[in-house]
This record gives structure tokens, C-alpha cells and sequence, in this order.
């Protein structure tokens, strides 16, 4: 196989020009000679045939093989001529250097370097070994691929991307990058050269389960050693307590990656009072979790520590910031609140507060951030802010009563209302309840025969909530039906939902999220620390986003609220075995010395020699008239 620059017609036609003029020029005299004849040479003798003219011969056709050959040479010099077809052509590499959070862990024999210095090291050792014709491209490999580089000649500019690269904040999608990796050259317009994978191939189980390579002509692998012992902290999750007070419950998740079994320690400090310690056995390879109680009302920082310290401290540590658990005032001016008071204190997040009816003042005129429940009287003000009102007189309700109905029948609930969420009762019976005259600014919540029950209304700027029900909840056969509590949360949850929505905070690494829900049915956002939307799917009954980099996300889908601290890294789960067919190491010496090797200074040197030779052998000075030379400058001298 040969390569040339040129086209094969390209080629042929400059030298089949050349090669004309050249033959064109031997076919004439190759001198003018001044020479004395006879006149009677001229004239031809009587009787005899005039003298055929032969045609022109080459007189010297050694000297226009030399010049022809010489001139070939020197064209095949300038058209670049190699032997070896296109495995001498100029190809286009991609160096994939692994970015991932485990790069940044100390080597063991060496405490002040990291698996990132090593797989450096070794990409600059394979860039040396390149054909500095051969172009490269880098690309930093962890959740996401990215180039770090276009297609580059220039050394210096791939040594300097080599040598700025870091680790990141997650782990080694590797299948993703050497596929892309296989996109970009498929782009280049050149021949593929190899795809170069410098890291140790630390994956994550989903990735090794279905783990695809692409087809690559040329793949190779710089293997970084990363024998470590590691142990680290998986995730820390905490929620509110369910049934204690002013309490977080804390889950924190460790795992050993090494090949020996350990025991750790755990500590948990919130601001600079300590909340427990535990130790922890893990096997290797495995993970293992553990429970801690928080009693904490106030917002604050909740550390987590794990000891003793190995080569990689990224998952030695652990932060959660804790929000205040905010609760909701209550006051309920009511004679008899003893039906009440059981449906209020079953939540710790409802501050109760239980008035007689006589101690209504004018303070409640003004705006209030809770909740007043007004059990059977008619106020002096009315109250701004959020207010309940059960069965209100008829000549002060604050919506108009029609009339009013003994034993009414079965209560409809309207669907479709935060107020009517879960309740499917249709055999709720009423002793005697006020019948509505709602206007146009109120909303339906229950109905019998003749007419709304209980309706609702809320402010423009939503910051002013207000219920009015015909009947009494607490009293009667009604105050046995789980619809009564049912509507009572949900009232609560309307009025405040900040409060009452379920707060998760966790920590755990960035990159993929998956976070549960309850219900597909709910609306789901997804927000920055700044308060952007992030990007995210649904898929199933979950939801999925991602992050490459340490963050704070808040992830809200109906009543329920977790927020992740993402400042964990993002961690492996198994090793990754190349193929059998993949090289390894860094290439020899004499591989690249082969490769690069050019014929074009020998080609020209030999071309120039034959054009030389052949000028002195058959031009102006040659060898005879040197021989008649010499004598006449012997004389002279």
C-alpha cells in the first residue's frame, strides 16, 4: 500500500507533463556547433535520388533517463510519498481522562499525590509517544463528557488541558464517554487513531449492568492503580418526627469499598453541641446504616463525621442544615372546646390556644399568621387573617344563610378542591346545619339537597384564608366519621402549607437523583438554592434529575417537601475489566519511530543527486571537456 498527498491522477498528470517537455527537449540538438564545409556538399549529383532525412533519434537517452528519474523523485518528494497505505496516515486520537470524585484519593505509597497526578503522568507518557503529524482531542470523563480540547496539533495547548484537568463531584460514566469519544472522531473528516481511556474504571452498578462499549478501531488503556482502603458516608437523611415533639430522625448510610473488613466511628454535632456517636462493623464491599434522635426546634448545621481518616477524606464528612420546625398558632374562642381540643393536640406542629368567647378583643381585627376558630358566636370584629367559622349565627354569619335544615340527608363533598383531598363519604349524616347563599368570590366545598354547607374563600394576595361551616363538626353523630379529622387537616394544610408539608433534608452525592412519590398525581417542582427551576423527569412514580456539581436542591411534589444537600461525592460501586482486545500501557519507542518515520528528505536527497550526476556527466562541463581543460591549465600556470 502507498499514500500520497496527491491524487493517483494528480500525480500522473504533472508527471506526464514533465516527462513530455523533457523528451520534447532531447528530440532537438542539444547544442549549436560552428563547423567549416565543402560548397559541393550542398549540391546533389546527377541521376542519384535525393537523400531521405531519418527522423530525429534521442542521442543521449541514458541522460534523459536520469533527468526523468530525478524529477520523479523530487515530485514524490513534494507529494509526500509513504509506504504502508493508511496505517501511516494522519490520524486523529481522543484521550479520555477519567475526572471522576475518586480521582482526587491519595495513593498509598504516596501521600502527597492523587490517582489524578498518576493518570496524568500517564497521558503526557502516551501524548509523547504520538506522531506529532497525529492530532488529539481530550476529553474529561465523570457524570458528563467534556471536551477539554478541539482537534490539536500543537502539544503544548493537550499537555496544558492534561495538566488543568481535576477531579470532579461524580462518578465515571464510561460507556457514555467512549461513545462519544467514538462520535467525535466519526466528525473529523481523518482516519481514527485510538481511543485512549487513562483511570482506573471505577463504575457504578447500573452502568456495569448494562454496559455497552461502542465499536472502536484502535482502543486502548492507561490502567491507574487505586489498591485503596476506603471507607465513607453514603447519604445522612433526616426527618421530622412523627410522634416526638421538637425531634429529627437522623439515617446515616456507610460503606466499605476496600477489601478488608473495618470499623468506624460516626459522630453527630449540631452547631457545637454533640448528639451522639456509634460505631459501625462493615464488611467489605458493603454497606451498612444506622438511626440517631435530634432534638432540635431551631434551624442550624448538623455535622457528620466518620473516623479514622483514610486517603480519600471527600466522604469523611457530611453537613445538613436543619430549618426551624415552624408551627402553627391556633385560637379557638369556644364554650365548650373539649370536642376540639383532642383534633388540635394530635399534631406537634399546632401551637392550640383555647379562649372563652368573652375574651375576643379588637386585637384580633388585625392581620394574624394563624389560624382563629370561632365556635358558635358572633365576634364584636371580624377577624382578618385566617379564620374558621363553626356555625355562625344566622343574622351574623359573615356569608348569607338561605335557611335552615333539619337532618338535610347525605353530604356531597365537591372534588377537585385541596379542602375535599381524600374525602369520599357520601353517608355523612347532619343534625340540622345552615344552608349558604354564596356569592360569586366563594367556593363550593359540601352540598346537600338544597344547597353549599360549608364554603371558602381566600384574598388576591392569597395571604387571607377564611371557611364558614352550617353545622358543627365536633358535635352530633358527625364527630365520630373520619371525615371530620380528614377535613380539619386539610383545612389546616390550606391555610399553611408550609407547615404542615413534609420536610425530608438529606445529603448525598451529586450527579443522578431519584426521589420517590406518593402519588402521580402531584405537582412537582424542582428548585435551586437560588430558587431556578432545575430541569427533571417524571418517570413512573418518580422523579429524576441531575447535577454535576455540589449543590442545594429542593425537590417539592404536593404536601411534601425533601431538600438535598449534594455535597457528597459521587461514588463507584464496582471495577470495570477491559476487553481482551484492548491495549495496554503506554506504546513503545520504536511503534511511534515506525509510524512517524517521513521518506520525503531521502526522496528529495536522491532525486538532487541524479539531477546533479546527470548535469556533470552530460551538460556544459562535462567530463570530456574537464579532460581538455586540464592540459590547457597546465600550460597556462
Amino acid at each position: 500500500m502507498f499514500l500520497l498527498n496527491l491524487s493517483l491522477g494528480q500525480f500522473l498528470a504533472i508527471f506526464g507533463a514533465i516527462g513530455v517537455f523533457a523528451v520534447a527537449l532531447y528530440l532537438l540538438d542539444r547544442s549549436r556547433r560552428k563547423q567549416v564545409v565543402a560548397t559541393l556538399k550542398f549540391w546533389s549529383e546527377p541521376g542519384r535520388p535525393a537523400p531521405e532525412s531519418r527522423r530525429k533519434k534521442i542521442q543521449q537517452p541514458l541522460s534523459l533517463l536520469l533527468q526523468l528519474l530525478g524529477m520523479l523523485l523530487l515530485l514524490l518528494a513534494i507529494a509526500g510519498f509513504t509506504v504502508g497505505g493508511r496505517q501511516n496516515a494522519r490520524r486523529d486520537h481522543v484521550l479520555v481522562l477519567d475526572t471522576s470524585a475518586w480521582m482526587g484519593a491519595l495513593l498509598p505509597n504516596r501521600p502527597d499525590a492523587t490517582l489524578m497526578d498518576l493518570a496524568r503522568a500517564n497521558a503526557l507518557g502516551w501524548l509523547r509517544a504520538v506522531p506529532a503529524e497525529d492530532r488529539v482531542l481530550v476529553l474529561r470523563a465523570d457524570g458528563l463528557a467534556t471536551p477539554a480540547t478541539s482537534w490539536e496539533l500543537d502539544r503544548r495547548n493537550i499537555t496544558r488541558a492534561i495538566l488543568d484537568s481535576k477531579p470532579g463531584s461524580t462518578t465515571l460514566n464510561l460507556s457514555h464517554s467512549l461513545d462519544f469519544a467514538r462520535q467525535l472522531q466519526r466528525r473529523s473528516g481523518s482516519f481514527a487513531g485510538e481511543i485512549v481511556y487513562a483511570g482506573p474504571g471505577r463504575i457504578s452498578a447500573a452502568e456495569a449492568n448494562n454496559m455497552t462499549l461502542p465499536d472502536m478501531p484502535a482502543f486502548r488503556v492507561l490502567t491507574v492503580n487505586d489498591a485503596i482502603e476506603n471507607c465513607g458516608l453514603r447519604s445522612v437523611g433526616a426527618r421530622r418526627s412523627q410522634t416526638d415533639k421538637g425531634t429529627w430522625d437522623v439515617l446515616v448510610r456507610a460503606r466499605n469499598y476496600g477489601r478488608i473488613p473495618h470499623t468506624v466511628q460516626l459522630t453527630l454535632n449540631f452547631g457545637s453541641t454533640p448528639q451522639g456517636s456509634q460505631s459501625i462493623d462493615l464488611p467489605p464491599g458493603q454497606e451498612r446504616e444506622t438511626t440517631f434522635k435530634v432534638h432540635t426546634i431551631a434551624a442550624g448545621v448538623l455535622e457528620t463525621r466518620l473516623y479514622p481518616k483514610d486517603p480519600f477524606g471527600a466522604d469523611n464528612y457530611a453537613a445538613l442544615e436543619l430549618p426551624s420546625m415552624r408551627t402553627l398558632p391556633v385560637v379557638v374562642y369556644s364554650e365548650q372546646p373539649d370536642p376540639i381540643r383532642p383534633v388540635l393536640a394530635a399534631d406537634p406542629r399546632i401551637a392550640a390556644e383555647f379562649r372563652p368567647v368573652v375574651q375576643y378583643g379588637l386585637n384580633e381585627g388585625a392581620a394574624n399568621a394563624g389560624l382563629i376558630i370561632l365556635d358558635r358566636f358572633d365576634p364584636p370584629s371580624v377577624p382578618a387573617g385566617n379564620s374558621l367559622w363553626i356555625d355562625p349565627p344566622a343574622g351574623k354569619s359573615p356569608v348569607p344563610v338561605k335557611e335552615r335544615v333539619d337532618h338535610p340527608g347525605d353530604v356531597a363533598w365537591t372534588p377537585d378542591q385541596p379542602l375535599t383531598a381524600g374525602l369520599r363519604a357520601r353517608d355523612v349524616q347532619i343534625d340540622s346545619t345552615s344552608v349558604f347563599d354564596p356569592g360569586p368570590n366563594l367556593t363550593r366545598i359540601a352540598e346537600v339537597e338544597k344547597g353549599p354547607v360549608i364554603v371558602a374563600s381566600a384574598s388576591t394576595d392569597g395571604k387571607s384564608k377564611m371557611v364558614v361551616m352550617g353545622f358543627n363538626p365536633f358535635a352530633g353523630p358527625m364527630r365520630y366519621e373520619l371525615a371530620t379529622p380528614l377535613l380539619l387537616a386539610n383545612l389546616l394544610h390550606w391555610v399553611a402549607p408550609d407547615v404542615f408539608r413534609d420536610v425530608d433534608v438529606t445529603t448525598q452525592s451529586a450527579g443522578s437523583v431519584t426521589m420517590p412519590l406518593t402519588s402521580g398525581k402531584e405537582s412537582v417542582q424542582v428548585l435551586t438554592e437560588a430558587g431556578a427551576s432545575l430541569p427533571f423527569n417524571i418517570r413512573g412514580r418518580a422523579v429524576e434529575f441531575f447535577t454535576g456539581e455540589s449543590s442545594r436542591v429542593r425537590v417539592i411534589a404536593g404536601n411534601s417537601e425533601r431538600v438535598y444537600s449534594l455535597t457528597l461525592p459521587e461514588m463507584w460501586d464496582v471495577k470495570w475489566a477491559p476487553p481482551p482486545t484492548a491495549r495496554k500501557g503506554i506504546p513503545a519507542f520504536n511503534e511511534s519511530v515506525r509510524r512517524s518515520s517521513d521518506l520525503w528528505p531521502f526522496l528529495a536527497l536522491l532525486g538532487a543527486a541524479l539531477l546533479i550526476g546527470e548535469w556533470l556527466a552530460y551538460g556544459r562541463y562535462s567530463a570530456t571537456r574537464l579532460r581538455i581543460l586540464k592540459p590547457r591549465l597546465g600550460k597556462a600556470a
